[in-house]
């Protein structure tokens, strides 16, 4: 079988491929709903707007290089993203507690920068408060120096919040799953709606066709009267 090959995000991304080939649609939402892909991204690869199903990583990485490497490559980011992978790969091998607390599965980089930018919303947020403002523009901007975004990073990756993550990670996964299940109930419901109406629009066609046979069975009664009454 197919199915058991895909174990990496390469394999699973071939066979993706292969389905859609072949115009495999069944098999292509099939494999997503086995890799917790949502129906919108599915629905964008079918479509040929997506290139790959699977952008997640499915295995973990042996070495804190090889996993901010492949964090920094999915994240397509030649800037942001790049600069404190850097950092941290540079930390990593200066300090083996950094190093242990990179490789844990449920911190990734993307997590990291989504961190950053709360800390960065959060300090925006208290200066503009002194000022005397009720909120944050949507245009406003704040200087913020290497020295505090790296002090966020460093304290991202020491931040316990593994049990955090597996709750969002699995409520993810449940969201997922009834986003299928609608799908899947709403295409039922269609293919019935179709059925019953295919139904009715032949028994449509039947009634009409038995209308003129039975005016056929009229007419020579109508003549056989008309004759033996002259």
């Amino acid at each position: 079988m197919l199915e058991k090959l895909a174990k990496s995000i390469e394999e699973v991304n071939v066979l993706a491929e292969h389905y859609r080939t072949c115009q495999n649609v069944a098999a292509i939402e099939s494999l997503a709903k086995e890799c917790f892909i949502s129906k919108e991204d599915t629905d964008a690869f079918i479509a040929g707007k997506r290139k790959f199903l699977l952008k997640v990583l499915l295995t973990q990485s042996v070495s804190v290089t090889e996993k901010l490497t492949e964090e920094m490559l999915l994240l397509q980011d030649s800037g942001y993203a790049t600069v404190l992978g850097t950092y941290l790969l540079d930390l990593a091998r200066k300090d083996p507690v950094m190093k242990d607390v990179i490789l844990q599965p449920h911190k990734t980089l993307r997590h990291c920068i989504e961190y950053v930018h709360e800390k960065a919303y959060e300090t925006a947020l208290e200066k503009a408060k002194k000022e005397g403002k009720t909120g944050v523009g949507q245009n406003a901007g704040i200087a913020i120096g290497s020295t505090e975004v790296f002090a966020w990073v460093i304290d991202y990756y020491l931040l316990d919040d593994r049990k955090d993550m597996e709750k969002k990670a699995q409520e993810e996964k449940d969201t997922i799953k009834k986003a299928w299940k609608r799908a899947d109930s709403i295409r039922t419901l269609s293919a019935k709606s179709k059925d019953a109406d295919t139904k009715k629009d032949v028994s449509e066609d039947a009634k009409v066709a038995a209308k003129p046979a039975a005016q056929k069975k009229e007419e020579p009664e109508q003549l056989s009267l008309f004759n033996l009454g002259a």
